[in-house]
């Protein structure tokens, strides 16, 4: 039983006691009327917390890495069951700092709505490109620059150097680990962020054009200043002309800090821990 069923049993099942216990006292006629009426009062109760519960939320939205899947894994059967399962009366949207070839192979055919690179290029299921906004040289030479300086003091063996900065288009990401390193091991290197945070406080970023947020497991995220993903799914939700209302947000990171942070405020979230988290709670929901 999920817990809204657990809430709303724990008001119904006082409603039909009392109708037990209290109708003894009427006649006939009267017992009929007041449990007519409290089997009304039920259904309604039913019906109101089915539209407020299940329906309310009619477009999805999650990060990629360590919301739906591990990092830059595919998702795992169970979550791609049920995301399949959610699609037949809801929209679902990922936004992540990928690429789209990446966020199509971890996504397994599930036709999504992809807000690749913290939605600076966005792609309908049907292949229909909304926008797509590339980084500049010079913003580019920018953040080389800068995740130049934090790798200078980063003394840790990793599997491959040449797998750190990795220059996607609209985004440029810093892997302190490695891209395309083994998820597990990536996720310990730095599960409670304290790794970044702490590199970020040693090397604040200061630009007019950049902005930097920590995302994944081992990596800090660098595009356009003010188009993160709040900015993008607010314009997203307009483009769309969706009412806010009935979107809902599922993240890792949105801790201050965190390259879901932004996403407060544009529209309700849920923070999770993991992809199995993220399930539990889309169970709850559903």
């Amino acid at each position: 039983m999920s817990l809204c069923c657990l809430k709303l049993s724990l008001f119904c099942g006082p409603l039909h006691i009392f109708k037990y216990l209290y109708l003894r006292e009427y006649s006939s006629t009267q017992t009929l009327q007041i449990s007519i009426l409290c089997d009304y009062v039920t259904f309604c109760l039913v019906l109101g917390y089915y539209s407020l519960h299940y329906m309310k939320y009619t477009h999805l939205f999650f990060d990629m890495d360590g919301t739906v899947s591990l990092s830059r894994t595919k998702i795992l059967p169970k979550m791609k069951d049920l995301l399949t399962t959610i699609l037949k009366d809801r929209t679902i949207v990922i936004i992540s700092g990928s690429i789209e070839s990446q966020m199509s192979y971890q996504m397994e055919g599930v036709p999504i709505i992809k807000m690749c690179q913290n939605g600076n290029h966005v792609i309908l299921p049907e292949q229909d490109e909304l926008w797509n906004e590339p980084l500049t040289e010079d913003e580019k030479s920018e953040i080389t620059e800068h995740a130049n300086k934090i790798l200078a003091v980063c003394t840790h063996e990793v599997p491959n150097r040449n797998d750190l900065l990795e220059i996607r288009g609209a985004q440029i990401s810093l892997s302190l680990y490695g891209h395309h390193a083994d998820p597990v091991i990536k996720r310990a290197f730095d599960p409670d962020f304290a790794k970044r945070k702490a590199l970020l406080a040693q090397f604040p970023f200061e630009s007019d054009k950049i902005e930097v947020k920590i995302g994944g497991t081992t990596t800090f995220d660098y595009f356009p200043k003010g188009k993160n993903k709040g900015f993008n799914i607010n314009r997203f939700i307009t483009h769309m002309n969706w009412d806010k209302n009935e979107c809902l947000f599922f993240g890792d990171a949105l801790f201050p800090g965190g390259n879901d942070e932004t996403v407060v405020g544009v529209i309700e979230t849920v923070a999770v821990t993991d992809p199995e988290d993220t399930i539990l709670k889309l169970q709850e929901l559903l």
